[in-house]
């Protein structure tokens, strides 16, 4: 868990807002939807929701830290 959220948050929030995109153009511009564009958007939002929750984990933690000085 330690390892997680050293992490960049960065990183994930970029890579699942590519990957959002992605699906959705190959969404809009496809004639058959099917399962796998559907999966590209919802695992994007998933990692850009992971990176928001690490990222606001590492401010309160660098808050916590800050005040305790």
């Amino acid at each position: 868990m330690k390892k997680i959220l050293e992490l960049d948050p960065n990183l994930f929030i970029s890579i699942g807002f590519i990957s959002m995109c992605i699906g959705g153009i190959w969404m809009s511009y496809a004639e058959e939807k099917n399962l796998i564009q559907l999966g590209l958007i919802v695992l994007g939002g998933l990692l850009s929701i992971s990176g928001g929750i690490i990222g606001f984990i590492q401010n309160r933690k660098i808050i916590k830290e800050s005040k305790d000085q």
